[in-house]
């Protein structure tokens, strides 16, 4: 099973294809800005807390809209 996860950032809506089991709000975010630029500019102290911590993280350095569901590929490790 995998997840597509969709966000936007700086204006343009990206989609990538993440292989889980599962998936947490608050993963689905990380993820999103694992795979943004943003993440190269600042790093959080630390990737554990609340989902409202993570989404006001991502929303500051421009990852928002952060949706995600069930794929209907099944993306390979």
């Amino acid at each position: 099973m995998g997840f597509t996860i969709c966000y936007r950032f700086q204006g343009q809506k990206k989609v990538f294809e993440h292989p889980a089991n599962c998936l947490t709000p608050h993963d689905a975010v990380c993820y999103a800005l694992f795979d943004s630029p943003a993440v190269l500019w600042e790093r959080p102290s630390s990737w554990e807390g609340n989902y409202a911590t993570i989404v006001e993280f991502a929303e500051r350095l421009g990852v928002i809209d952060v949706k995600w569901h069930k794929s209907i590929s099944h993306p390979h490790l």
